[in-house]
């Protein structure tokens, strides 16, 4: 009689569970490091603007220009502004999935002990019916012995 646990089906499921939550938060992850690598990106390019602004001023320059380069600056200032916005959503969102990974993980945690409990309670079974049959071939056997003399 071989080990059967009643609930590995339910063990397999929250498993699967488990590694689903844990592709859905690499995938956050994945996103919030894009996002992160986009803003770095923007930050360097309202660098590169105002660094090229602050080599035209020191030529003489024309209002269209001078406006021009005001308008690329704070416009890149408003998508720095509204980027951070998405990165402190999608880090609400890591921390969502991360929590959720934490559930499936207390999930499965609970069916793995309690098949390790049902799992040691086989063992234990499974010992006393050796020694029972044990015992008996003792039994058994001092009787035969017993018989022949």
């Amino acid at each position: 009689m071989a080990y059967r646990f009643r609930l590995e089906t339910v063990l397999v499921y929250r498993r699967n569970l488990e590694e689903q939550a844990q592709l859905a938060l690499a995938r956050e992850i994945q996103i919030l490091t894009e996002q992160q690598n986009l803003l770095v990106d923007l930050r360097d390019t309202r660098q590169r603007i105002a660094e090229d602004f602050e080599e035209k001023k020191k030529k003489q320059m024309g209002a269209p220009l001078f406006s021009f380069y005001m308008d690329s600056i704070r416009r890149k200032e408003r998508e720095i502004e509204a980027h951070l916005d998405v990165i402190a959503k999608q880090q609400a969102v890591v921390e969502e999935a991360r929590g959720e990974l934490g559930e499936r993980v207390k999930s499965r945690k609970v069916i793995e002990k309690a098949r390790e409990k049902d799992y040691q309670k086989y063992l234990q079974e499974f010992l006393r019916k050796e020694q029972k049959e044990g015992d008996e071939q003792a039994v058994l056997r001092a009787g035969r012995n017993d018989n022949l003399f």
